[in-house]
């Protein structure tokens, strides 16, 4: 047989083989492999740090799915990072209320262990935290805090908390730009590494048939430069995905 032929043939099996497992979590792409999505069907969180708009991983299932990916596209950040959980709805319906008690204690973010993958020590995922304002509806919170997180400094941030039924949107964002303080290197400290709206992050908890999706994004539109990489991977990419690990298994 043709080698061409045999390689035609093989992918087709294979891809055949994972139809059922894409079609019972169309709520994603094909950007996600077939060990990502066994990882998502067994419950546990996957963690994708893709670096690019053009790897996100969810489908827009909905009006809010389809905002979230087009803010993301807009944003366009060199770092990105998503991370995602599935869990079962029966027994969690609770979850939406839990969650937004959850986000909404900012002071409490202060708390959060951190590991310092440089350091190999752990630390407050904060520094400090604190509510500036705070307005409380029904269906809504909005908040202006500041977030002291190394080597940035305070980050005065926006935060906007959306609830229904069935799904709960959560949104920090900066509302001043973000400079690299006391980072141990002159060369960039004093440098501005994020503009004004550029740092966003994301949490959108949501009903999807007999599951509920724990979806974490979060993206900043910073210098792509050797110099700075490494310290927004590890002071940005790291704390987002710390804080929605810790916030997912809270729901627990």
């Amino acid at each position: 047989m043709n080698k061409k032929i045999k390689k035609y043939i093989f992918g087709l099996i294979f891809s055949i083989a994972f139809i059922p497992l894409f079609a019972e979590l169309s709520t994603f792409n094909t950007n996600l492999s077939s060990t990502e999505l066994k990882k998502l069907e067994a419950g546990e969180i996957l963690i994708r740090n893709i670096g690019t708009y053009r790897k996100i991983s969810l489908n827009p299932v909905n009006s809010i799915a389809k905002n979230l990916i087009s803010t993301i596209k807009d944003l366009k950040p060199p770092y990105l990072v998503e991370i995602i959980q599935r869990i079962p709805y029966k027994g969690n319906e609770h979850i939406f209320d839990t969650l937004r008690k959850e986000l909404t204690d900012v002071e409490g973010y202060v708390g959060i262990p951190y590991y310092g993958e440089r350091t190999g020590k752990w630390y407050k995922l904060y520094s400090s935290a604190v509510i500036d304002s705070k307005s409380v509806e029904l269906s809504k919170t909005d908040m202006q805090a500041r977030l002291e997180m190394a080597p940035f400094g305070i980050i005065p941030t926006h935060i906007t908390i959306r609830q229904t039924k069935n799904e709960l949107f959560y949104e920090s964002v900066n509302t001043e730009p973000v400079k690299i303080k006391d980072s141990g290197v002159k060369i960039v400290d004093g440098m501005t590494c994020a503009k004004t709206n550029k740092m966003k992050s994301f949490v959108y908890a949501f009903r999807d048939e007999d599951y509920i999706i724990l979806y974490g994004i979060g993206g900043v539109d910073a210098p792509n430069v050797p110099i700075l990489k490494d310290k927004i991977d590890n002071s940005f990419i790291n704390r987002v995905t710390t804080f929605c690990k810790f916030i997912f298994n809270k729901l627990k």
